[in-house]
């Protein structure tokens, strides 16, 4: 039986403008019929001409379900579970959910080529509605550079929507840089959240969304097999990769990190308030025996209070090391390292003006910051403190290795030297019962030196002393530039610092050995 004629509008207008719209459009009758194609989607799909009256389900790649899809709304789950799915490995086409209506994925030869494909209400006599084809190849291909990428960090990185829907998890599996914690992340990243931490981060991705501003917080996230755990979640506005939809937000297991900054909190209570009140016991009843009139007992009496005395500036000491280790002075940026020394040098004279200090000072500047006067200044006072020479010499040289890119500070002295046992410690990074430092000074310099990508080595001088050397990395033109963005609020342009001042600390003058 013969089909009805149906009315048309203007052929030649009706391709117009169909050729005027980048997207492929078929133009689908109430019966699921095409009645009319436009260029674009026949090069994208290879598709015929003469596709006139022919069924949606005969006429396009998975047609039968394609047909399924109705106005302003995505494929429904019970049509997609029946679909065949994108295996990459054949030539056929396959289906993905998409929030907009459907993506259907057609291999080409080498390629896949990846459509959007959504349908439009249409009022006209000879059409019920459009499918559209909006071709997403290029965007997929950088995602899935993406995802590649990702494959060589070990966080764990979720690209997502304001509201936290989960568009892309990092799969630990693929990851060249195992993670120790997997995060459990379902549809909704918001649920692998502790409840205390959910709201923080649900105002973060709004944020973000926002004023595409990045925020880095710590938040416990639920995670596979090791219950709760506490993660440093960076979230920012994708603006560098638009093919890659989404906020994105990385999480680093930092548990680890966390507890141990609560232990430091701790035994910096303990050493601030618990040692300090009960020394402060022990001196004020040294000083009660102190005024007795037994010689015997306030010989012991003096020794317990110098004792306990010892203990309260010790505990001083780890407190001021910390604050000063864990401080904003920690920023790095470029440091005129000539100038510090140059002013350490002259500190010390005017200390102690019979001591003879010979310098070569290059004009010199390094990557790192101003804890770096603390570092210098201990290595000399220990050059000074514990020289049993009657003529106390020290030398300090400031180069820079211009075949290394390096600065390299070196002090020696004359002194009885650093026992063996001592600089093994330093340079084992470990202390054990035999060898170990009777003090906080060289492992406080070598803090502050690792801290700057430096290192410090310790040898025996000839014939007698010690050579301390520190290097550091040069601060070249470029190598500042990049620096210049992180600067911290209130630093002047140029190197921070420059006058005679370096900070409101003051150096802490901690040794490495004890006096008795």
């Amino acid at each position: 039986m013969s089909r009805p004629p149906r009315e048309s509008v203007d052929a030649g207008l009706a391709d117009a403008v169909l050729s005027a719209i980048d997207a492929g459009v078929v133009v689908v009758d109430a019966d699921d019929r095409i009645q009319q194609t436009n260029e674009s989607v026949r090069t994208e799909l290879g598709l015929s001409d003469e596709l006139g009256d022919t069924p949606v389900a005969e006429g396009l790649p998975l047609g039968e379900y394609l047909q399924e899809l109705s106005p302003g709304e995505s494929l429904s789950e019970a049509t997609l579970a029946s679909a065949p799915e994108p295996s990459g490995v054949n030539d056929k086409a396959g289906l993905r959910r998409h929030s907009d209506g459907v993506e259907l994925v057609v291999p080409q030869g080498d390629i896949e080529r990846c459509f959007v494909v959504s349908a439009e209400s249409v009022s006209a006599a000879a059409a019920d509605r459009l499918l559209l084809f909006e071709e997403i190849s290029a965007q997929r291909r950088i995602e899935s550079q993406f995802k590649t990428a990702m494959g060589y960090t070990s966080d764990t990185v979720v690209v997502v929507r304001s509201d936290g829907t989960v568009r892309y998890v990092s799969d630990p599996t693929e990851t060249t840089t195992k993670s120790p914690s997997e995060i459990s992340v379902s549809a909704d990243l918001l649920d692998s959240v502790h409840p205390d931490d959910r709201a923080t981060l649900k105002t973060a991705l709004e944020d973000a969304a926002e004023t595409s501003e990045i925020s880095i917080h710590h938040c416990r996230l639920e995670t596979a097999g090791n219950g709760w755990r506490m993660f440093e979640v960076s979230v920012r506005e994708n603006g560098s990769l638009p093919a890659v939809e989404g906020l994105i937000v990385t999480a680093r297991d930092v548990t680890d990190r966390h507890q141990f900054e609560q232990r430091r909190q701790v035994m910096n209570r303990i050493l601030r308030h618990d040692l300090r009140n009960d020394m402060n016991v022990v001196v004020g009843h040294a000083d009660m025996l102190l005024q007795t009139d037994d010689d015997q007992v306030t010989d012991h009496a003096e020794t317990i209070r110098q004792k306990a005395l010892s203990l309260v500036n010790l505990g001083d000491k780890v407190r001021t090391i910390d604050q000063q280790l864990h401080g904003v002075n920690r920023q790095l940026r470029q440091i005129n390292i000539a100038q510090i020394v140059r002013e350490e040098i002259s500190a010390i004279h005017d200390e102690h003006p019979s001591i003879i200090i010979r310098s070569r000072i290059d004009e010199s500047t390094i990557i790192g910051n101003t804890l770096i006067r603390t570092a210098i200044r201990n290595v000399l006072d220990n050059s000074i403190v514990h020289n049993d020479n009657s003529c106390p010499e020290i030398e300090v040289e400031v180069e820079r290795r211009h075949e290394t890119n390096r600065v390299q500070v070196e002090i020696s002295d004359n002194g009885p030297g650093i026992p063996k046992g001592e600089r093994r410690a330093i340079t084992n990074e470990a202390e054990t019962p035999l060898e170990h430092i009777s003090g906080l000074g060289l492992w406080l310099v070598k803090w502050i030196v690792d801290g700057m990508d430096g290192s410090m080595s310790i040898a025996q001088n000839s014939p007698r002393g010690t050579i301390v050397t520190l290097s550091f990395p040069a601060a070249d033109a470029d190598e500042w530039d990049t620096l210049e963005d992180q600067r911290p609020a209130g630093v002047a342009d140029g190197i921070p610092f420059a006058n005679s001042s370096m900070g409101d600390s003051e150096p802490i003058g901690t040794t490495t050995r004890n006096n008795d």
